[in-house]
């Protein structure tokens, strides 16, 4: 498919792989699934690999980008026909943005949800930062390894614990950083475009806070600017639950286990925000992002991808996302019916039957 600069409309009934287009595209920018969690669920039922690529062009710059995802083996990734070693070599190179059905979890669902949004914003905007992730991940693995290893132990050998403790404390403190930059740099902006989409002058607050406690009820602390006062309640929150982990087998302060508190008027949106209020605080989660991506960017605007989201808003919401997405280079959006699609003048129409693509 050749996308033109402007508007772009890809239309058909549900079940014929707009959807799958979306994702292919959110894909080769993030490497990751807006829908799903790992990408096993990507490859086709029967088949042992899918392949994905796209040209994309900036001014007189253009990179070919590919990926080849694997059942059973390693997957492999392509840049302008070339092999490359590492997956952070793809990404920041194709810079989108989508809106889905799927972003209201960012508001309604578990910490999780929010935590993947920011760390897949990160990878976007500071490819580096995914080997960061990657490599607590693996320590955090390590650490929980030895952790299960030592439960029910009388006198457990936790030699190499203090070197997991500081592996840990050093990496995640350089994510919970990141993290908070990110933050910041979303709330002015996430404040103004939620007062135009909803019309409303409530205050919208974005608090990034780490979890300190071992129960249910656990004290949440806003995390602050300093990495070497982040780092040291870090330490002392491993010390504070080391018996407890031991009894779990699990790593219960970190990163892993932060959350993004997004607040309306005071109180937490995940409760106390209406279907409307928070389908404008999810759309304007997003705005702000690709505002804070046209900021960051040397290679013009993201690409804005709208996947089926003018079915589920109201009418004033429609009309005002639309006054925010027009101006951006390119922007592609999907819809059931074509003339549920926003009226708009097109750059490309698309019909999308039986799992392909028809100009």
């Amino acid at each position: 498919m050749d996308f033109p600069e402007g508007q772009n409309l890809v239309y058909g009934e549900n079940g014929n792989g707009k959807t799958n287009l979306i994702e292919a595209m959110s894909f080769l920018s993030t490497l990751e699934s807006h829908r799903v969690t790992g990408y096993q669920a990507l490859i086709k039922s029967q088949s042992t690999s899918a392949q994905l690529s796209a040209k994309v062009q900036h001014e007189s710059r253009e990179l070919l980008v590919g990926v080849e995802l694997n059942a059973d083996s390693s997957n492999r990734y392509f840049l302008n026909g070339s092999i490359r070693k590492k997956a952070s070599d793809l990404l920041g190179l194709v810079k989108t943005v989508s809106f889905a059905p799927e972003d209201l979890d960012l508001i309604r669902r578990d910490p999780n949800d929010r935590r993947r949004f920011l760390d897949s914003s990160l990878a976007q905007l500071k490819p580096r930062l995914a080997g960061v992730k990657a490599d607590y991940e693996r320590v955090l693995k390590q650490r929980n390894a030895l952790l299960k290893s030592a439960r029910g132990v009388k006198t457990p050998d936790l030699s190499t614990l203090d070197i997991w403790d500081d592996q840990l404390v050093s990496l995640g403190t350089s994510i919970a950083m990141e993290r908070l930059d990110i933050v910041l740099a979303l709330e002015p902006l996430i404040q103004g475009f939620y007062k135009q989409l909803s019309n409303s002058s409530d205050s919208v607050r974005l608090k990034l806070v780490s979890a300190l406690g071992t129960d249910e009820n656990e004290k949440l602390s806003e995390i602050a600017g300093d990495p070497a006062a982040y780092a040291e309640a870090f330490y002392e929150g491993l010390q504070a639950v080391r018996a407890k982990e031991l009894e779990r087998g699990l790593t219960l302060v970190g990163p892993h286990r932060d959350e993004l508190l997004i607040e309306k008027a005071g109180l937490l949106a995940k409760t106390h925000a209406s279907q409307g209020e928070a389908w404008s605080l999810a759309l304007g989660l997003k705005l702000a992002l690709g505002e804070v991506s046209r900021k960051a960017s040397d290679t013009g605007d993201p690409i804005l991808l709208l996947d089926d989201v003018f079915a589920v808003l109201d009418r004033g919401r429609r009309e005002r996302l639309l006054d925010f997405v027009t101006d951006y280079q390119q922007v592609i959006i999907t819809a059931a019916d074509e003339s549920m699609a926003p009226v708009l003048k097109w750059a490309g129409r698309f019909q999308a039957e039986g799992g392909g693509v028809i100009a």
